[in-house]
């Protein structure tokens, strides 16, 4: 029985050592990464049940893919370039509102809402989703919303007061110069993003 244990758990690991958990994004700014993180952390210094995201995880998510098998990757390291490739930098901005997913009266999800600049994120959305379905990566079901998420509750929270109370300042002429590769580590303290490859606008 110690024997068949034993090769599962070597099973289970020699999968992990091929696989990589990958989610594509737009980074931000190392120093509105901290903006945003403060800003989070005062506004919910009360709220022992929401978990504010830390400054170094903050990011624009385009795309989560999970577990892929590392031979895998360079198909979508090349179905992302495809996508960078076809669009120009652009600017953006965080407009300061706070919402959240799937609503502000049931929330999982808390988030800073995207202003200008929206639009062009989601066309690059669009692009990455059909250049991605080529190397059989599934289409996501849910419509697209650009957005920041600063903090994820357990438990679904009527959160309408705050969203409704409370806003950032907004940060405009933000430039979106690139598309990222993550990888996701998960850690006993939590997620750790490490960047796997960088892809220019044109």
């Amino acid at each position: 029985m110690k024997s068949i244990i034993e090769k599962k758990e070597l099973v289970k690991e020699d999968k992990n050592n091929f696989e990589k958990r990958l989610f594509i994004a737009i980074d931000i700014p190392e120093f509105i990464k901290d903006d945003i993180y403060n800003f989070t952390v005062a506004l919910l210094k009360e709220e022992k049940q929401i978990k504010v995201v830390s400054a170094p995880n903050i990011h624009i998510t385009l795309k989560f893919l999970g577990n892929i098998n590392t031979g895998k990757i360079n198909k979508i390291e090349k179905a992302i370039k495809e996508t960078a490739d076809t669009f120009g930098r652009f600017k953006y901005e965080i407009n300061g509102k706070i919402n959240a997913f799937p609503g502000p009266n049931n929330a999982r999800v808390v988030f800073l809402e995207i202003g200008n600049g929206g639009r062009q994120i989601s066309e690059i959305y669009n692009e990455l989703e059909s250049n991605l379905s080529m190397v059989k990566t599934r289409k996501e079901k849910r419509k697209f919303f650009p957005h920041i998420t600063i903090a994820r509750i357990k438990n679904k929270k009527n959160i309408e007061q705050l969203v409704n109370n409370h806003e950032m300042d907004s940060v405009d002429c933000l430039d979106c110069l690139e598309i990222t590769l993550f990888e996701s580590r998960l850690k006993l303290q939590g997620a750790e993003y490490a960047i796997i490859n960088k892809f220019s606008l044109k």
